[in-house]
């Protein structure tokens, strides 16, 4: 599973500042099922990613976000990198089991599958996360997904106030065991990277909107929310419970 080394030195510009950055690749948009503000990303090929933030968010603070991922059916499995390359930042991969989705935690130190990574955890926004006949949609809340390191080698904490380069990939082909976020998972079919603008996507009603959805959910019968597009750029296209091994709550699993 080898992410392109265009997406490593694309992390290496994370630091620049903004007049140094290429345009986003984000828009912003209205999801009108969860009521969340987010940036968003479509691939070629048209996976969506959306990332909402709280506001405000303290200076040099770690800070939680809400990603929603929809997918078309036909994607086995599908991956972000936050810090724009395979190696050495939180992933985020997730997949359809029948009528729900499994969302696994990784943290990879090699160019091969990736390890179960208990440094991110992440809760089920049942609202968002729904599968149907033409795609499947998760929605979570990621603790974790946005500040990673430790005292020997450093943190790194994503800029909430500007283009942050992330990673994905994703293959046609499902997981050895879909009901498990434990899963191994094939070789990626296609990677890429994007910059994505954290400075327009913050929710001052973030708390709010994260238990609101937490609240009921799905029957799988439901398609994948459409948002409202509000702003463009030039870019191309609940119980407490113990984690799982990887970080994922237990409502996450299947």
């Amino acid at each position: 599973m080898r992410w392109s080394r265009g997406a490593a030195r694309a992390a290496a510009l994370v630091g620049l500042t903004r007049r140094q950055v290429p345009p986003a690749d984000s828009t912003v948009v209205v999801d009108a099922e969860t009521g969340f503000t987010f940036g968003q990303f479509i691939t070629d090929n048209g996976i969506e990613y959306r990332i909402a933030l709280p506001d405000p968010i303290p200076a040099n603070t770690p800070y939680d976000v809400v990603l929603q991922v929809a997918a078309p059916h036909e994607i086995g499995w599908a991956g972000i990198s936050w810090g724009g390359s395979m190696t050495y930042s939180p992933l985020t991969v997730a997949w359809p089991n029948d009528k729900d989705v499994t969302v696994s935690s990784r943290y990879a130190f090699g160019y091969y599958v990736p390890p179960p990574f208990d440094g991110a955890t992440y809760t089920l926004l049942p609202k968002g996360t729904h599968v149907n006949d033409t795609h499947w949609q998760y929605t979570v809340k990621c603790s974790g997904c946005t500040t990673w390191g430790d005292e020997d080698t450093g943190y790194t904490t994503l800029d909430a106030t500007q283009q942050n380069a992330l990673a994905f990939a994703y293959s046609v082909t499902p997981p050895e065991d879909p009901a498990s976020n434990i899963s191994s998972f094939s070789i990626h079919d296609s990677i890429g990277h994007w910059y994505h603008d954290f400075g327009n996507i913050g929710n001052a009603e973030f708390d709010e909107l994260v238990s609101k959805n937490s609240e009921g959910g799905s029957t799988g019968t439901t398609p994948p929310s459409t948002p409202t597009t509000t702003a463009t750029t030039t870019g191309t296209a609940s119980t407490t419970v113990t984690p799982t091994p990887t970080g994922v709550e237990e409502s996450c699993e299947s």
